[in-house]
């Protein structure tokens, strides 16, 4: 009960943030319906979320789909799917939706990201020994990454996130995760992440990661 109302209680706090910045954005875009992000997962070089013990991978899109060829830690595919086509991500089944919010359509980011799961975001786990070493090489696909010993692979029912990019000389950045749900062995796991970036860095102030 204790880490379900730890969960509640984060949860509401990103939508309040989300809420109290409506007002001050321009322009609102939903996910998938207007916009749809070229990624696969919240993962990328720099951006590794994990404990002494455990790293965490949050997919937005079927790991099945992810290509062979693809970089994990390259975070944005825009390789088009054909010649002249959209990028390879968006033929993949989606499971997340949301919106996003603009100050202009010209900025690069979204001033802000609010996403939820719609009901069996895939979740993995792997060791962060085993994902250093697997990483050092700047490079990780996503057979490297199924391939790993300690591969735990999850299903959340709960899913939440919000991110606040970065202003130059206005803000920094800065992101918070909660997600809850099934492991393929029976357990449930619950995770929770706030991130900071600051001066091109991703700092990681809270990651817990537990299971039952």
């Amino acid at each position: 009960m204790k880490a379900l109302r730890r969960i509640a209680w984060l949860a509401a706090v990103l939508t309040a943030v989300t809420l109290s910045t409506v007002a001050q954005a321009q322009i609102r875009q939903d996910v998938p319906q207007d916009r749809q992000p070229p990624i696969y997962a919240d993962f990328g070089l720099g951006f590794l979320p994990h404990t002494e013990d455990w790293a965490v991978v949050a997919f937005y899109r079927s790991p099945a789909c992810v290509p062979a060829d693809f970089n994990l830690l390259d975070f944005f595919d825009f390789t088009p799917a054909f010649p002249g086509g959209p990028p390879r991500p968006f033929f993949c089944d989606l499971h997340i939706e949301g919106f996003v919010l603009w100050r202009s359509l010209d900025d690069p980011f979204p001033a802000q990201i609010f996403l939820h799961g719609t009901g069996a975001a895939p979740v993995w786990f792997v060791r962060w020994s085993e994902l250093q070493s697997a990483i050092a090489d700047d490079q990780l696909t996503i057979g490297e990454l199924a391939a790993l010993p300690s591969l735990l692979i999850g299903s959340a029912s709960f899913f939440l996130e919000s991110i606040r990019n970065s202003v130059p000389e206005q803000r920094g950045g800065n992101e918070a995760l909660v997600a809850s749900g099934t492991l393929a062995d029976g357990r449930s796991f619950q995770v929770e992440i706030t991130e900071k970036f600051r001066e091109g860095e991703h700092l990681f102030p809270h990651v817990r990661i537990e299971f039952h």
